[in-house]
């Protein structure tokens, strides 16, 4: 479903059709469409994937702001062709607690990313002259991209795409002070969401282990 067609059909059940005369404009109804994108792709796990291209080794590594996740870090040593070494990742408050004496360590090739905020990451031990510079190859789960049209698809399984319209008419009514037709909105968003759970994400969640950022 393109986001006009999940406005029409909210608008069908919130019985406000003309857009130029209702309580929630196109454009509010759209900022509900992403919303919602986010609230399902946290709660069925299908945040999409993406690759993190142009890093390099360093004492302190930036990751994108909308990297969340990552489900896959490496080094390269740079041969041709070239061996590629897993990197762990870790929080620091956990990192600080296995590793004592890490402000001490002896530079080498990193084993570790540690994570000290939110972009914000280490490499440890820190890189000798060998390692540092060296391409990192890094996967992950990033945010959703936000839809800034009507005539725009929502980045997830069109098997979720029935729940948007129950998602937005629950805002509609929570908008306009209808509790009674808000929770009956809510019940049926919350119904597909996990009706079609499992059709969501059947083929797009990782077996591999990673960290989530800020937990």
């Amino acid at each position: 479903m393109t986001a006009q067609e999940i406005i029409s059909e909210v608008r069908q059940i919130c019985q406000e059709l003309d857009p130029n005369n209702t309580h929630a404009s196109d454009t509010v109804i759209l900022g509900w469409i992403n919303a919602c994108t986010l609230q399902l792709c946290s709660t069925i796990m299908t945040l999409p994937k993406s690759a993190v291209t142009g890093l390099v080794a360093a004492d302190i590594v930036t990751m994108p702001a909308a990297m969340l996740r990552m489900d896959y870090v490496s080094i390269s040593d740079g041969g041709s062709p070239a061996k590629h070494y897993n990197l762990a990742t870790i929080d620091f408050s956990n990192f600080i607690r296995i590793c004592n004496g890490w402000e001490d360590a002896v530079d080498d090739r990193p084993s570790m990313l540690v994570r000290l905020t939110d972009t914000t990451w280490m490499m440890y031990p820190p890189p000798d002259a060998t390692w540092a510079g060296r391409a990192l190859t890094i996967y992950g789960s990033v945010l959703p991209t936000a839809l800034t049209s009507s005539g725009q698809t929502p980045p997830i399984s069109i098997a979720m795409h029935p729940a948007y319209v129950h998602y937005c008419a629950w805002k509609f009514f929570l908008l306009i002070n209808n509790p009674e037709r808000a929770a009956a909105s809510f019940a049926a968003y919350d119904g597909l969401r996990k009706l079609n759970t499992q059709t969501a994400t059947s083929t797009t969640g990782s077996q591999l282990s990673f960290k989530i950022r800020g937990a």
